[in-house]
């Protein structure tokens, strides 16, 4: 019992990490939640995987952002995804890089690094992004493309 401890507290680490919400279109929307003063108009929305299909589907400006490693992007990713590598050196600079004005939906495997970019985009003003909480698996679960 001692040795599966570690990993149902991996296990429960895991899962807190991600959201079991179910967005529909009109919460896309209305549920956007600033996680910084500094840029005052910047928007970031926490989304769920069903509400991440609906907002690809209607607003096709969006650029996806896969922040995932290297392999992981390698294994599948989502249609048209560009992609980042958040453990890169470099991360913070090609966020950078990126248009402030265009709108980003982000994800990576279960949400944790997600959050993470996320919360920098908005400190570099970044005006719309959609954070996809619950990571590839249950974005491709819900039927976003993948390539």
């Amino acid at each position: 019992m001692m040795k599966r401890i570690p990993l149902i507290l991996a296990v429960a680490s895991l899962l807190a990490s991600c959201s079991a919400e179910s967005a529909t279109n009109a919460q896309i929307e209305s549920s956007a939640v600033p996680l910084s003063q500094t840029a005052e108009a910047a928007k970031v929305q926490t989304i769920g995987s069903q509400a991440a299909k609906a907002l690809l589907d209607q607003k096709k400006d969006v650029v996806v952002l896969d922040i995932r490693t290297p392999g992981e992007f390698n294994a599948g990713h989502l249609a048209n995804a560009q992609h980042l590598d958040f453990y890169q050196a470099d991360f913070a600079q090609k966020l950078k890089a990126l248009d402030p004005e265009t709108p980003y939906l982000v994800y990576c495997a279960v949400g944790g690094r997600s959050r993470e970019a996320v919360r920098m985009m908005q400190q570099l003003g970044f005006q719309q992004v959609y954070d996809a909480t619950e990571g590839y698996a249950a974005l491709k679960n819900a039927g976003v493309s993948v390539e």
